[in-house]
């Protein structure tokens, strides 16, 4: 390994632990969100932490082929102790003002998205339901309207005709209804009879 290569893997593995505190710090600033779950939360941490080796060794990789050196350990311990001295801080009042931006920006977004098509949508799908609702109450009147034009004639020429009916045909159709009443009225007795048995 050149000396130019040492040197480039040192301040690598120096950006690498400011890199793995600030991953640290944000990742501790959103665990409240998944603390509840105590098996999410294990499998939560243990992706960080592989996310994290990952990372760190593909930096590595890049600048040395991924030769693993005590030094680049203490590289590391450095960067990560530089970030906690120095930017710890300032990397925290930047993330909750990136976070407060976001949340910001997605209320934005959110009322912008119901104000422009959300709102013009429900209005739409109201005033369709009401022009429905109209449509189908006119088709109802012009029915009715029809059935009350229709019903007229047909009751008067009902009239005339049974005032031209013989009064014997007349009789029967009365003997008919009597009879009918007198069945219904039967049927009716025997199914209370049969109910006030059950109960």
């Amino acid at each position: 390994m050149t000396l130019t290569t040492q040197f480039l893997t040192i301040i690598t593995m120096i950006v690498g632990g400011v890199y793995l505190g600030a991953a640290i710090q944000t990742f501790r600033r959103f665990e409240k969100t998944w603390k509840k779950s105590p098996i999410f939360s294990y499998m939560i941490e243990i992706s960080f932490w592989l996310l994290q080796t990952l990372i760190l060794f593909y930096a590595l990789y890049l600048v040395n082929k991924g030769e693993l050196r005590l030094y680049i350990l203490l590289a590391l311990i450095c960067g990560f102790a530089l970030y906690k001295s120095l930017l710890e801080s300032l990397y925290k009042r930047l993330l909750e003002q990136m976070i407060r931006t976001s949340v910001a920006i997605y209320n934005f977004m959110y009322r912008l998205v119901q104000a422009v098509i959300i709102r013009p949508i429900k209005g739409l799908i109201s005033i369709l339901i009401a022009l429905i609702i109209w449509i189908w109450g006119i088709i109802l009147w012009i029915l009715i309207l029809l059935l009350k034009i229709v019903y007229y004639p047909l009751s008067l020429i009902g009239k005339v005709v049974w005032r031209l009916t013989p009064q014997n045909v007349k009789k029967f159709f009365a003997n008919l209804a009597g009879i009918y009443s007198k069945i219904k009225n039967t049927i009716s007795k025997w199914w209370k009879f049969i109910r006030s048995k059950r109960g």
